[in-house]
């Protein structure tokens, strides 16, 4: 197994409350990017000012204060979060509850193929449907098979992505000098908000998080943008100074 990367904390920085408790949000970032993951105010080492803003320009579209403040709120607003991994797990989340127990593959094939009928979707639609639902679940499988998720359970959602994003744009707002510290606390804090309201432990937290990404960019392939996020997760759950082992997750 590779190595770990180090978990780094700022000993002026928050370690519990509602400001710790955003920053525990951003660490799938901040841990692999080598930067304290409980500090605002500062990034890694090895980024200054005029790189972040590089960075964020050339990854984000993100040019000016203005910007930056646009993709905090796109990154917070839960109603934007409706693409189609995110329904098919809305989906077979309302099954479980409905049944109270885990929903099979089968039973949530069929739960698709009956909402794609009632939404009037062609066969290409449906198709596509089954072909994420798929990957989502050999996603699951391997979750389970490194200890990402518990046997018997599936990710409830991707909000994670989003809002672990939002609370680390939030310190990358400080960085590039396109916002000051109260408001770039005040959307960390609004982030942690959000993931709570979606999530139901750091475990289930950092589970949507990797899947969320895992979809955006990895697309199957369980390559590095998988192998790394599973590293920060095994940090967070294992070292004995982990935020997540130490705060709990509804605070």
């Amino acid at each position: 197994m590779a190595d770990l990367p180090e978990l780094i904390a700022d000993p002026y920085g928050p370690f519990h409350g509602p400001l710790a408790h955003a920053f525990a949000c951003a660490v799938h970032i901040a841990v692999d990017s080598g930067a304290p993951w409980n500090a605002v105010d500062r990034g890694c080492a090895c980024c200054d000012a005029k790189r972040k803003r590089k960075t964020l320009q050339e990854d984000w579209g993100i040019a000016s204060s203005d910007d930056w403040r646009k993709q905090q709120e796109a990154l917070l607003d839960e109603d934007g979060s409706n693409g189609v991994a995110a329904m098919l797990l809305s989906l077979r989340t309302g099954l479980a509850r409905q049944y109270g127990r885990a929903v099979d593959a089968r039973t949530w094939r069929e739960a698709i193929k009956a909402w794609s009928a009632q939404a009037g979707h062609d066969v290409a639609v449906y198709q596509r449907l089954l072909g994420e639902a798929g990957m989502i679940l050999d996603y699951e499988k391997r979750f389970i098979a490194d200890g990402l998720l518990p046997p018997g359970t599936f990710v409830t959602s991707i909000n994670a992505w989003d809002s672990g994003r939002g609370a680390n744009m939030a310190r990358w707002g400080v960085h590039c000098r396109y916002t000051d510290l109260p408001t770039s606390q005040w959307y960390a804090v609004r982030a942690s908000e959000v993931a709570r309201r979606n999530h139901a432990s750091w475990t289930d937290f950092s589970a949507g998080y990797i899947l969320g990404r895992c979809l955006h960019f990895d697309q199957g392939e369980f390559g590095w943008r998988y192998t790394d996020a599973l590293a920060v997760h095994r940090v967070m759950t294992t070292h004995p100074q982990s935020p997540w082992l130490n705060m709990p997750f509804h605070i």
